[in-house]
């Protein structure tokens, strides 16, 4: 076998030879003409990330400013920051004098869920009087650039001591003015959280702190954030210092509704005013026809001067 194979091999070489060319012919075989390749376009989608926002764009951005003029006026005004200030009119009495500053915090992260990284800054607006209304501003990046989304007062002179971003809301700790303090002098130590909810930057949580140093706190525990509901549900938590009467507020927003659809008090379950607590409240939203992505907010409101001690905030939707 092995012999007849070692006699096939240059006979099959000799007859693929002989096919390359024609019969009688010394001329090498014709060879095929070259291919030439057709250019082939290949579309693309531009996925380059989003440019970062800079402190440098930030303090050259628009933003609008709220508070008090000297002549006890409300006033709201959008002005252009030009390295973080701006100034309009030299007579401080007058009603077109203002002056805005940039603060010193400046926060990044992504507000809104595009993946793009946002701003949160500080901005305090004076209209001639002694007070500068100091609020925390959203800037969302757009392409690049920042441009105003909303913003939320914190008080007349407080103190920031910190400013950040996490998980889609703006964190701060600050200290503001306490029911009895005077105005030249902050005392009342707080933290808030802030979201950008129903096109406007909200107040989601608040904790405020008793002369002793005991931190007001609400929690909700359940139902979990985010979740969908139908039907009866309860929800549940607690409370770190009963409120006086043991009653906490509530009120339930609608996405795009500019009023409550329900607000209303509830019953805290404690030994006594001043020590930790519990609540349970019942709510059937789809029996009252409500439906959509709803705000329900916890809040412990001060008798002294009608602004939160302590505040907590539950999203969810109703089916």
């Amino acid at each position: 076998m092995l012999t007849t194979r070692r006699l096939l091999l240059p006979f099959l070489a000799f007859v693929l030879a002989s096919c390359s060319a024609p019969l009688g012919s010394t001329e090498p075989a014709p060879q095929p003409a070259p291919v030439t390749a057709t250019p082939i376009t290949i579309l693309t989608t531009d996925t380059s990330p989003t440019p970062t926002l800079t402190l440098e764009l930030l303090k050259n951005a628009e933003v609008n400013v709220a508070g008090v003029s000297a002549s006890g006026a409300d006033v709201t005004r959008t002005v252009k920051l030009t390295d973080g200030a701006f100034t309009s009119g030299s007579d401080r009495a007058s009603t077109d004098y203002i002056t805005v500053n940039m603060g010193q915090q400046a926060a990044f992260g992504d507000l809104n869920g595009d993946g793009a990284q946002d701003a949160a800054i500080i901005v305090g607006a004076g209209y001639g009087g002694t007070g500068e209304f100091v609020a925390v501003v959203a800037m969302l990046n757009q392409n690049g650039q920042p441009v105003f989304a909303g913003s939320a007062a914190i008080d007349d002179r407080p103190k920031v001591n910190s400013l950040s971003i996490q998980n889609g809301e703006i964190l701060l700790d600050a200290v503001i003015h306490g029911p009895g303090d005077p105005g030249c002098c902050a005392a009342q130590p707080v933290t808030e959280s802030f979201r950008l909810w129903s096109g406007k930057l909200t107040l989601t949580r608040f904790t405020s702190k008793t002369p002793g140093g005991v931190e007001r706190i609400i929690k909700i525990d359940s139902p979990a954030p985010g979740s969908q509901v139908a039907g009866p549900f309860t929800l549940n938590g607690s409370v770190s210092i009963t409120p006086f009467e043991k009653n906490l507020t509530y009120s339930v927003f609608l996405e795009g509704a500019p009023s409550p659809v329900v607000k209303s008090s509830i019953t805290v379950n404690a030994a006594d005013a001043g020590s930790p607590g519990s609540f349970a409240l019942p709510l059937d939203f789809t029996a009252a026809g409500i439906h959509g992505n709803l705000r329900i907010e916890i809040s412990d409101i001060s008798a002294a001067d009608g602004n939160p001690l302590a505040l907590a905030t539950l999203f969810v939707t109703v089916k």
